[in-house]
């Protein structure tokens, strides 16, 4: 494949047609195999089946923090610890790491990449002893605002991989994905992220992105997702220097595994030259902007809010017309004897209800 985007191929910044929003690190699943003492797999147990026999997580203590244990399993690890920073899995399994730590997104935008790996490895190191970390997987991104991407870019790119998937919504693509995840290597996904926020209520992705943000046009992301078979074939193993590679991966995956090409006559896609879109995209800084806390709980929960009121309203609206009520303030009070009633034939406070949904989403206080 011909090196994209040579120097005098580049547009000069002030002609360049997307403007980055952020970038770096999305995603990052570490394990280890450290020797989980017999006192920590005890304590796992019991809670797994008190949880078992509640059907709702317990709190577990583990190396000072409070996790959330589930009735359940992850993946082939029995033990299932979640918190707003992280989930943590623990097997007995001797075919593989006794642990496995996946790095919520917003987490690693507000700790930083290895300021998050560093939090985890002093929670285990608490409880287990001397561990380290490989990484499993890492996700790479950037976040464009300004590109037009349509069906008819599909054959202006140029993959490795043969596997390539068009996503659609309403008649509008939302997006490609490059490569098979299950191969263990690489892949890649550009996609309408404004979508993605407003399905999935992860609004505290505006405040990463409006310090640049120029208008409200669609912004696109284009992410690389490595897996351990893909990281060992740059000699890659554990969070450190995996994280001081990252410059170099991106470089990889937008130069020699995917670009996006201008079309000319010749029949051969690969000598097409590298578009000025995709330039841009070969520049992204990995910058990893962060986020305050606060602020990403508080935009979690508005998004939440946002994604139920609609709905909420249709059944409000239903509930009024059934009961006689015509405004906002006397259906909600009406509500409340309704409310009253299903909790006697339940036999069950709407009080604990909301007690128990807390601890199903892994909401803590």
């Amino acid at each position: 494949m011909d090196p994209p985007c040579r120097p005098d191929q580049r547009p000069s910044v002030a002609d360049l047609p997307l403007t980055e929003l952020a970038s770096g690190v999305d995603a990052l699943y570490l394990s280890g195999r450290p020797e989980v003492p017999g006192e920590l797999l005890d304590r796992l147990e019991d809670g797994r089946q008190l949880a078992e026999g509640t059907t709702v997580p317990i709190p577990f203590d583990l190396g000072g923090d409070k996790f959330d244990l589930a009735p359940h399993g992850w993946g082939k690890y029995r033990y299932c610890l979640d918190h707003p920073d992280g989930r943590v899995g623990f097997t007995t399994s001797k075919q593989l790491p006794a642990v496995r730590v996946q790095l919520r997104s917003a987490f690693l935008h507000t700790a930083g990449p290895a300021g998050a790996v560093e939090r985890f490895h002093a929670l285990l190191l608490a409880e287990c002893g001397e561990l380290s970390f490989s990484v499993s997987r890492i996700d790479l991104y950037a976040d464009f605002e300004g590109w037009d991407l349509s069906l008819e870019d599909r054959p202006r790119f140029v993959c490795r991989a043969d596997s390539v998937r068009t996503y659609e919504a309403e008649g509008r693509l939302t997006g490609f994905d490059f490569g098979k995840r299950d191969t263990g290597t690489i892949s890649a996904r550009i996609y309408n992220k404004t979508v993605h926020v407003a399905r999935t209520g992860v609004d505290w992705w505006f405040d990463v992105w409006d310090k640049d943000r120029q208008s409200s046009s669609t912004i696109h992301r284009v992410e690389f997702e490595l897996n351990r078979k893909g990281l060992a074939q740059f000699g890659l193993l554990g969070p450190a220097e995996t994280l001081a590679s990252a410059g170099d991966l991106w470089r990889y995956g937008t130069t020699e595994w995917l670009t996006h090409r201008s079309p000319t006559a010749d029949g051969n896609r690969a000598r097409w030259p590298t578009s000025a879109e995709w330039c841009c995209v070969q520049r992204a800084t990995l910058a990893q902007r962060r986020v305050g806390a606060d602020r990403i709980t508080s935009q979690l929960r508005c998004g939440s809010l946002r994604k139920l009121t609609p709905g909420l309203a249709g059944y409000l609206v239903s509930f009024a017309v059934l009961s006689g009520t015509s405004g906002i303030d006397d259906t909600v009070s009406a509500l409340g004897h309704h409310l009253r009633q299903d909790e006697l034939a339940r036999g069950l406070a709407f009080s604990e209800r909301i007690r128990r949904r807390r601890l199903e989403g892994g909401q803590h206080g």
